[in-house]
């Protein structure tokens, strides 16, 4: 039960942050913020919702069902089907986020027509699989970050054939940007491999896991909110 604290309260605490400070820009900036900001700030709201949600199931493990013992031999044991859903409105908004601001017509309708059909197949890869209820969905972290490197790669081709690239650094989607790629191109694999390994077989790689897990999120969410702290001031100034 330590170890979960250990892991799952710096999250959770970084992630509050970020959301409150998100929370702040929105009622400081109000009607200046840009509405795919708006919605990012909102789920950032849902992030900490999901997350302590999610704690339900390994309480319910590390207490042997003293608490939330009603999901025990149910399909809520594991929280999976949580973060299943999530993962999938995390990589759509991520997604969406940086397709908003291409002005490249054509690119916006192929970005926006191929999250169409990575949340498809996403839902009918959970439908028809047994990973729902059992493990995190490989598919939906790959291809999804795979979709969000590519929105990513357009947003900063844009940038650079722009003015934007001289002021970048005090810009909210560029800081939006490395978060992104540091949750996909870091945790995706965690979650790939991480289904293959326990801590009978391999302490060293769960030990791995958790610190690589918590220093991401992390190291995300302070970004996020140094984000909101900067171009706040931009704003005021």
């Amino acid at each position: 039960m330590k170890d979960f604290l250990l892991t799952v309260v710096p999250i959770v605490s970084v992630e509050l942050l970020a959301a409150l400070t998100g929370l702040y820009f929105l009622f400081r900036a109000k009607k200046k913020i840009e509405t795919p900001i708006r919605f990012f700030i909102f789920f950032l709201c849902l992030t900490v919702v999901v997350e302590i949600t999610g704690t339900y199931s390994p309480i319910a493990y590390f207490t042997d069902y003293e608490y939330f013992g009603f999901i025990k031999n149910t399909w809520l044991e594991k929280n999976f089907w949580i973060y299943n859903i999530y993962s999938i409105i995390s990589f759509a908004v991520y997604i969406s986020f940086f397709l908003w601001y291409l002005t490249n017509r054509n690119q916006k309708k192929i970005g926006y027509a191929l999250l169409v059909v990575y949340i498809i197949t996403c839902i009918v890869n959970l439908v028809l699989s047994d990973v729902f209820l059992n493990a995190f969905s490989s598919y939906t972290e790959v291809v999804g970050s795979i979709l969000i490197l590519f929105a990513i790669i357009l947003y900063y081709f844009q940038m650079l054939y722009s003015d934007a690239i001289l002021n970048y650094t005090k810009m909210l989607p560029f800081y939006i940007s490395l978060g992104a790629m540091l949750l996909s191109f870091v945790l995706t694999p965690l979650v790939i491999y991480g289904r293959h390994f326990d801590v009978d077989r391999s302490p060293e790689f769960v030990e791995l896991y958790k610190t690589l897990l918590v220093g991401t999120n992390v190291l995300v969410y302070l970004i996020y909110t140094i984000g909101f702290i900067i171009c706040l001031k931009k704003k005021d100034s």
